[in-house]
């Protein structure tokens, strides 16, 4: 009877032990705004094919992150995880017309995650976002705009080229013959 004390009390002094996992980037009000999208709000684009892709934002929401945790916020519901080191938030927009999503993750510091899936094919991309440049859709300049291209090392085919707004969301996005640019 004894040991079997000894033994819970042993398993008790170790659970109190294990330490408990710790924020240690907290995701600023100006970092969190780097995503200009509420719930519920309506965007339009237009395709290569000059025809509207109308995306409605399904999830907006501000979670510990790890990579489970950024996957669960995009597709399901987030719990809290057994180790993370910052906070995120990410917002994913449904095209209204089929199964297409733009996701957006931001961390601590800009640090930045722009998905979309189901458009043929599914990309991830990560970095800071560094608005230093300027775009024109249609009649209108804009500028503290982040721009991101990229070309193949083998081939030069452009593998992907987009630009991002923090005021206004994504702008303008192109991989291969797939491009959407936002109606304004």
């Amino acid at each position: 009877m004894k040991k079997l004390l000894l033994i819970g009390m042993t398993l008790m002094m170790m659970n109190s032990c294990v330490k408990h996992p710790e924020i240690y980037n907290k995701l600023t009000e100006e970092e969190a705004a780097a995503i200009p999208y509420q719930l519920g709000q309506i965007v339009d684009f237009l395709d290569q094919n000059s025809e509207t892709l109308t995306f409605q934002v399904t999830r907006d929401i501000t979670y510990p992150y790890n990579e489970e945790q950024y996957h669960n916020a995009i597709y399901g519901e987030v719990s809290t995880p057994s180790y993370y080191y910052c906070y995120a938030r990410t917002v994913v927009l449904t095209c209204v017309q089929g199964s297409k999503q733009l996701c957006f993750t931001v961390l601590p510091q800009k640090e930045f995650i722009f998905s979309f899936v189901g458009f043929g094919s599914d990309l991830k991309l990560n970095g800071y976002l560094s608005p230093n440049d300027t775009y024109q859709i249609y009649d209108t300049e804009h500028i503290q705009v982040h721009h991101e291209i990229l070309y193949s090392h083998y081939t030069d085919e452009l593998l992907y080229d987009w630009y991002y707004s923090e005021e206004l969301g994504l702008l303008n996005f192109k991989k291969g013959d797939f491009s959407i640019t936002r109606i304004l």
